[in-house]
């Protein structure tokens, strides 16, 4: 009776130690998974704290760039200014004899009549700052236009210019007449790199540019036209009346009456409007009427050329497995391209080298175009699909020439 009371015991004791393991080892197995969700819960603290401190160094990296930034514009607004460039030994841009032989005394009223002329200009121009600096650069070779007005009777001596040119100067502190010495084209260059200069300039808010007497400087101005708001900026002073060349640019113009000897040149007949490189009127500065960095004009009956086009990028002719043409993929800047459309340029005259059309209307006064512009202008001629290549189907000929802008479909 004993020994099966013990068993019993037994039994029970050994029923409550396997539910005790059992206990035991459900409950390491909730710690262990507590545990494990503590380890991912801290984890995923870390990485969220470590975001926040991201995104706090962000946003104070932000807020820091946009102080910066209002602080810049705050200084760019401080001291606007427009600018004056002036050709001052060109014809139309020579300053009456009545201010020339007064020496200093009549530089001194050319520089105060010049800027009441400017300041009447700049109220009339919607948009612009009152009150704003006026600053004046006039280039010239001081001794060969003294020695050209010694000669024409016009000055005693060459001194009288130089005297001009001090009284100029000194009157206003923005204002500067700038010998630049003898050179060919040392004025159009100082002037050209002027403009690029002050257009970047966020503080200079218009230029007025004294040039239009020479066919050389399309070009040169040609590359503004396709930006409209540089374009509203630059204002062409007219001296002796524009070229069609220079007018057909279609930027705003001026003229100061007072200012100038007139010149008359002589009637060139025009080409028709908007033909950049047509009929170019000469100047009586042979060393200023060269035609510029793209092509010499010829006879309207003869069309454009440009030697300066990469017409070899157009080729060579690619066909696929069944003999049909296809172009190469162009990588395109849609910023130059919507800025190239503005501007209306001539795709046979910049991409071929050469437009055959006398009475073409789209422009051909640009500079040279980078690798760029030229692919740009490529695409653009491209979403126009070539003839030969749109009827292959019917004709079963396919557009072979390796120069050919248009698009092509395979």
């Amino acid at each position: 009776m004993m020994e099966v009371g013990l068993d019993v015991y037994r039994a029970r004791f050994a029923g409550v130690e396997t539910d005790l393991g059992k206990q035991v080892t459900q409950g390491l197995e909730l710690i262990k998974e507590l545990l494990e969700k503590l380890d991912h819960t801290e984890t995923q603290l870390t990485k969220t704290r470590l975001d926040l401190e991201s995104e706090t160094e962000t946003r104070r990296r932000l807020q820091k760039e946009a102080q910066e930034n209002k602080e810049w514009k705050e200084r760019q607004e401080r001291r606007p200014f427009m600018v004056a460039l002036i050709d001052a030994d060109a014809d139309g841009y020579v300053f009456r004899d009545s201010y020339l032989t007064r020496g200093e005394k009549g530089g001194e009223d050319a520089a105060d009549a010049l800027l009441a002329a400017l300041q009447h200009y700049i109220r009339g121009l919607a948009g612009l700052p009152n009150n704003m600096d006026i600053l004046v650069r006039a280039f010239a070779n001081v001794g060969g236009l003294g020695q050209a007005l010694v000669r024409d009777g016009r000055l005693q001596d060459i001194n009288q210019l130089r005297a001009f040119a001090t009284g100029f100067s000194n009157r206003q502190v923005f204002f500067d007449f700038v010998d630049v010495g003898t050179g060919k084209e040392r004025a159009d260059y100082k002037i050209q790199e002027s403009v690029k200069f002050f257009v970047e300039s966020p503080q200079c808010k218009h230029l007025v540019v004294a040039c239009g007497h020479d066919t050389g400087y399309a070009p040169f101005l040609g590359q503004f036209i396709g930006d409209k708001e540089v374009a509203e900026r630059i204002t062409l002073l007219e001296g002796s009346p524009f070229p069609a060349v220079i007018k057909n640019l279609g930027l705003k113009k001026t003229r100061f009456t007072s200012m100038f000897n007139e010149v008359v040149q002589p009637v060139v007949p025009s080409g028709p409007a908007g033909s950049a490189w047509s009929n170019v009127a000469t100047t009586n500065r042979p060393t200023n009427s060269e035609p510029g960095p793209l092509s010499a004009p010829v006879a309207p009956s003869r069309g454009y050329q440009n030697p300066k086009a990469q017409s070899d990028r157009l080729g060579p002719v690619l066909k696929d497995n069944r003999g049909r043409r296809f172009d190469r993929t162009l990588q395109v800047n849609d910023a130059i391209v919507e800025r190239l459309k503005k501007g209306s340029l001539c795709y046979y005259f910049f991409l071929r080298g050469e437009c055959l059309l006398p009475s073409c209307r789209s422009n051909h006064a640009h500079r040279p175009l980078t690798n760029e512009e030229f692919d740009a202008l490529w695409w653009m001629a491209r979403q126009h699909v070539c003839y030969k290549n749109r009827k292959v189907d019917r004709t079963g000929s396919d557009c072979s020439d390796a120069r050919c802008i248009y698009g092509h479909k395979s």
